[in-house]
This record gives structure tokens, C-alpha cells and sequence, in this order.
């Protein structure tokens, strides 16, 4: 790799050491400069223009298109301010990110859960999946999810709950449901004695990788025959507190959002009082208007 990059990713390593962003942008950086094989001090502005072009072609989703550019321009931004003689920042943010419209979140609908956790029967993994179900932690709190971390036996008339370090390096508290403290204390009844302070832990008794997570979950999702990412749990978690009537701002708390904004796509996609007003509004029009059956 070259070695202004490994530099770039201890610098966001140092910057956030439970961050994945290392990790990902290290991979988005391997893969354009081995595409482009030119060194980046050579990189033009038409260069990323043909990359985009290229990635969705190949069918790469809009949003890995966009990472992959705030990767190279974080990895400019880095050099400028390494060197007085840096190359333009050639990525452009008027001209080469691409605009998303509002996307829904994707949750999971019930029988699909049921069916995929009728299959996972290793007390471990169902540890991890239901904490992402009931809690709404993200694959990466999972895996950053250490002893701790852990308050499961607090004071009268307070709940167990989970310290996290979210996405941006964020810190936030949820609280655990009944089966979520159920399913986190079976699997610490059976975790191995070790030396890594990893709740998670894999069979070398050392902290699972995110991927690691994922593949289980793929392994799972095979045996079922669904496919499902472990986002979608979060999803799922904040569709339920809403068809649970559970205030918005509750809502944002518990998912950690940072604009409530972000908490309102839960509304759209199951408000349970605009399924009520539109069930009404509709037995009204159809009293009115009832269309007669086309004959068979």
C-alpha cells in the first residue's frame, strides 16, 4: 500500500480507535488507486469522473460511490496538510457526489424475524441479533460491546442497560429488555475466561470482527432462505417503538440520533395513527361510494 495511505489511516486510527472508518477507507482507497494505477500526486479530476462512471456500471450503490469519494477526499485533505507541496484535491464535491433522493429504512417484516430466529441456535449469536433487534445497536456497537460496558444490575427502579461508543465515536446509554437481558446473560454464562474484555468473542477468545458478525448472520440467513443485513434489525427496532406509540424524541434517544429528522422516516413507514385515520377515511368513502363488484 502506499505508504502516505498507511499514514492517512493511523492518523484516523489515532484520531478514533474504536471507529471502523479506518477500515473501510483503507479499502475504498486500495481498490480506486489499483483500478486507476496511477500514483495520487497524478490523480486529475476527470480520473474520479471515469471512477464514477465506472462503479455504477459495476452496480455499486450510490451511497458506497459517495464513501468512496469522502475517503479520497479525506485522503487529500490529509496530505495537504502533511505537505506545502500537496496535489489539488482532485475530487470536487459540487460535481462528484451524487445527489440520493429520501430513502425509506428497510425493516423486517415479523414472520421473516420468526422464521430466521427459529434458526439461529447458537446462544451467542442470539445474544448479538436480538440486542440489534431489541435494542437497536449497530453491528459495530455490537463489536465494540465490552464487560465494561455492561450495567445488569442497577439500582431499584432503574433498568439494565448497554454504555455505548456509536458511530463517530459517540457514547450512549440503552436499556435492555427482559429477552435482551435474558439472551446477553445465557451467553455470558457460557463465555469462555479470557484476556480480551470483549463481550463477543470468537472461538480464539479474542473480540469478533464485524465481519465476522455479518457472515453469522449470512450463515443464518442461508438456512432460512431470506437475506437480510444486520441494519435492518436497527430498522426493525425503531418501527416497533413506533407502532408501539413511543414518542419521537424517545425514539431519537434510544437510536442516537443526532437530528430528529433522522428519528421521523420511522413515522412514514408505520404511523400507526395515520393507518387509523386512513382506515376511518375509508370506511367513510367507501359508505358513500361503494363501486359495485365487476361480474366474473
Amino acid at each position: 500500500m502506499i505508504p502516505e495511505i498507511e499514514e492517512f489511516l493511523a492518523w484516523l486510527r489515532r484520531k478514533s480507535p474504536k471507529s471502523s472508518t479506518a477500515i473501510h477507507y483503507g479499502s475504498d482507497l486500495k481498490l480506486f488507486f489499483a483500478w486507476l494505477n496511477k500514483s495520487y500526486s497524478e490523480v486529475k479530476v476527470q480520473d474520479i469522473d471515469a471512477f464514477i462512471e465506472h462503479s455504477l456500471s459495476e452496480g455499486h450503490a450510490i451511497a458506497t460511490v459517495n464513501r468512496r469519494l469522502c475517503a479520497l477526499s479525506s485522503f487529500y485533505h490529509f496530505i495537504e496538510i502533511q505537505s506545502d507541496e500537496a496535489p489539488r484535491n482532485p475530487v470536487i464535491p459540487r460535481r462528484h457526489f451524487i445527489r440520493r433522493g429520501e430513502r425509506l429504512p428497510r425493516d423486517i417484516e415479523d414472520p421473516i424475524l420468526e422464521g430466521l430466529f427459529a434458526v439461529i441456535n447458537n446462544v451467542r449469536d442470539r445474544a448479538m441479533f436480538l440486542l440489534m433487534l431489541r435494542c437497536g445497536l449497530r453491528v459495530g456497537e455490537v463489536r465494540n460491546l465490552s464487560l465494561s460496558d455492561l450495567y445488569l444490575e442497577p439500582s431499584f427502579g432503574s433498568l439494565p442497560r448497554l454504555w455505548l461508543h456509536g458511530k463517530g465515536n459517540k457514547q450512549r446509554v440503552v436499556y435492555l429488555s427482559a429477552q435482551a437481558l435474558a439472551a446477553l446473560q445465557n451467553w455470558l454464562l457460557q463465555r469462555p475466561v479470557t484476556g480480551d474484555d470483549a463481550v463477543f468473542i470468537n472461538r480464539f477468545g479474542r473480540r469478533l470482527s464485524v465481519t465476522g458478525i455479518q457472515d453469522r448472520l449470512a450463515g443464518y440467513c442461508q438456512k432460512a432462505r431470506i437475506w437480510i443485513t444486520c441494519h435492518q434489525f436497527r430498522h426493525t427496532f425503531g418501527r416497533h417503538l413506533t407502532e408501539a406509540r413511543t414518542p419521537v424524541t424517545s425514539i431519537q434517544r434510544s437510536l442516537g440520533h443526532s437530528w430528529l429528522k433522522s428519528t421521523e422516516v420511522y413515522l412514514h413507514i408505520s404511523d400507526p395513527q395515520v393507518q387509523e385515520d386512513y382506515q376511518t377515511a375509508m370506511q367513510e368513502v367507501i359508505s358513500r361510494l361503494p363501486l359495485a363488484e365487476s361480474a366474473s
